[in-house]
């Protein structure tokens, strides 16, 4: 996991005796401006404090036995607002539904839910109930679109789909591809 820019911070800050925003963002190999960024969060946790606000640039040191609570990065873990966590709310509300229908209440794209749909179809999350007859002339299914059902609802959380499979974060396990008859 990689650590973020506070905490490598907070690493090489440990060892200075004092510093200031130039020494951090050189360091850091970031810009003035973020350096100083971090500084202030990193006062706001009371893990440093201003030692000379007179000197240019403003000299800083550690705080004695401090342990700031700096969280770290993630990957895994959801995104609350992302897209598919939207489009699996709009699908467990509606329970029966089309693509449009979910694209208005989840705001994304079509193909955005046409891919998410692909995945849970395949995974059988979701079930086609109703599709047009596609011999029928084109005046006769303009308007039409395939409705769905959520078949398995296992929760608030969006399942994920990866390359081994259907990782169901409710469940917290991987559910392998079912067999097609062949």
């Amino acid at each position: 996991m990689r650590e973020t820019l506070s905490q490598r911070s907070w690493e090489w800050i440990k060892k200075q005796p004092d510093f200031h925003s130039h020494e951090l963002a050189k360091e850091m190999d970031v810009s003035l401006h973020q350096a100083q960024m971090v500084i202030d969060h990193l006062k706001t946790l009371g893990a440093v404090e201003t030692i000379n606000s007179k000197a240019k640039p403003v000299v800083y040191a550690k705080v004695a036995r401090a342990k700031p609570h700096l969280p770290g990065k993630n990957p895994t873990s959801p995104q609350p607002n992302s897209i598919r966590q939207r489009i699996w709310q709009a699908m467990r509300f509606l329970e029966v539904f089309t693509i449009p229908e979910v694209m208005g209440l989840a705001e994304c794209s079509k193909s955005s839910v046409e891919r998410y749909l692909t995945d849970l179809c395949r995974y059988e999350y979701v079930v086609k109930v109703g599709s047009f007859n596609k011999r029928a002339p084109m005046a006769k299914r303009r308007g039409w679109h395939n409705r769905y059902r959520l078949f398995n609802n296992t929760g608030h959380k969006y399942p994920v789909a990866r390359k081994e499979g259907l990782y169901d974060q409710n469940l917290k396990r991987l559910i392998e591809r079912p067999e097609t008859a062949e």
